[in-house]
């Protein structure tokens, strides 16, 4: 049985393309630093994903994600700040109660522009932010 031409030229595009979807999807991946929360040193296989996001005047500020259990080891009272460190670099602290219900640390402060505070975002997880959807 042999297919006709046409069949197989579309059938090698397709091949084509779905190569290219899937190389796309290969994570580009950065080095990391020594990233610390309240005294916890935390892996960037820990940090699901970390962003840089505009704060309530506009300016740049730092929104990581870690997994559960990550979270989870770093105890922390209610109503407490967690200092966040990276490379012995104080980044600022963030509220121990949006850790214990989200797994998310929020940090404020004077991180540069928009382009540094991504780049400070990357040393933290080694990876470009995850996709806010699937259409991206």
């Amino acid at each position: 049985m042999t297919l006709p031409k046409r069949t197989l030229t579309v059938l090698g595009i397709a091949l084509l393309l779905a190569g290219s979807a899937v190389a796309a999807t290969v994570a580009k991946s950065y080095p990391t630093g020594s990233f610390n929360v309240a005294g916890h040193t935390i892996a960037a296989k820990d940090v699901l994903d970390a962003r840089a996001i505009p704060d309530m005047s506009g300016k740049p500020s730092l929104m990581v994600t870690l997994t559960p259990a990550a979270a989870a080891a770093i105890k922390a009272a209610a109503g407490a700040r967690l200092l966040c460190t990276l490379d012995g670099k104080a980044l600022g602290s963030s509220p121990a109660d949006a850790l214990a219900g989200d797994h998310v640390l929020q940090l404020s402060g004077d991180f540069g522009d928009y382009d540094a505070t991504a780049a400070l975002a990357r040393r933290i997880s080694g990876h470009d932010p995850v996709p806010d959807s699937l259409s991206e």
